[in-house]
C-alpha cells in the first residue's frame, strides 16, 4: 500500500500549509489524533503492541491483520475490522479504560472509520458513539457518491469527553460541500452530543491539541 504513504504525505503538506497548523515533535506527523500510534498494512507483520498508560492493557496488531486486546498479559478478545487499507491509528484514553482504532478503507483521502471500545475489567464493549456522530453529520452533510469520513482527535484529561471530527469526503464529485467538516464533543458515558464546532473552531482545537498533546475545549 505504498500509494497510501505518498498520498498521505502530500495531503499533510497541503493541509498544514492551508491551515497554518504546527505540530509538536512528539506527535506522529502522519497521524490525525493527538495521542496515537500510526501504522500501515505492512506493520501487521511485526505485531506491534500499543500499551495503555497504566501498563496493564494493550492492543496488539497480529500477522493476520486483526487486533488482540490484552489485559494483564492475557488475550481477552480478538477484533477483526472490515476493509482495512491504510492509515491505521490506535490510541488509549488517559485513564486506560478506553481505546480507539481508526483507518481508511480507500487510501489517504478516505473513507475513514472510527471504532471506540471500553474495558471494564476483562469485559470489552464497543461504543455506539462513532455511529451516532456519523449519523448526525450525515443528516446535514453527505456526499452521495463517496460518503463521509470520521476521525478521532482526543479525550479530555479525565477521559469523560471525546472529540471526533466528521468530514464530507474531500473530492470534487462531492460538490460544494467537498471537505467540509465539523468537530463533535461527546459525553462518552451516555453518548450525548454536547456541542458541534465550526471548521474554524475545530481548527483551533486541533492545533492546540497537537501542540500540547491534551484536549482543551472552549468554555462557551
Amino acid at each position: 500500500m505504498r500509494s497510501c504513504y505518498v498520498l498521505l504525505a502530500l495531503m499533510n503538506v497541503l493541509f498544514l500549509s492551508q491551515s497554518g497548523r504546527t505540530q509538536n515533535p512528539m506527535h506522529d506527523p502522519v497521524a490525525f489524533a493527538c495521542n496515537s500510534r500510526h501504522f500501515m498494512q505492512d506493520d501487521f507483520r511485526s505485531q506491534p503492541v500499543i500499551d495503555s498508560p497504566d501498563g496493564k492493557k494493550a492492543v496488539r496488531l497480529t500477522q493476520d491483520g486483526n487486533f488482540e486486546i490484552v489485559v494483564d498479559a492475557a488475550v481477552i478478545s480478538r477484533l477483526r475490522l472490515p476493509d482495512i487499507e491504510c492509515n491505521i491509528e490506535v490510541g488509549w484514553s488517559p485513564d486506560s479504560s478506553q481505546f480507539f482504532i481508526s483507518y481508511s478503507d480507500g487510501g489517504a483521502a478516505g473513507g475513514f472509520h472510527v471504532y471506540l471500545y471500553r474495558l471494564n475489567g476483562t469485559a470489552l464493549t464497543k461504543s455506539r458513539i462513532p455511529a451516532a456522530v456519523a449519523k448526525d453529520f450525515k443528516a446535514k452533510h453527505w456526499c452521495k457518491t463517496r460518503g463521509n469520513n470520521l476521525f478521532f482527535l482526543n479525550w479530555t484529561p479525565d477521559s469523560k469527553i471525546g472529540f471526533l471530527v466528521a468530514e464530507v469526503y474531500p473530492a470534487s464529485d462531492c460538490g460544494e460541500e467537498m471537505g467540509l467538516y465539523r468537530g463533535y464533543v461527546v459525553n462518552l458515558d451516555n453518548g450525548r452530543i454536547l456541542h458541534i464546532f465550526t471548521e474554524a473552531q475545530t481548527d483551533a482545537i486541533e492545533k492546540n491539541c497537537r501542540a500540547s498533546g491534551s484536549l482543551a475545549l472552549p468554555s462557551n
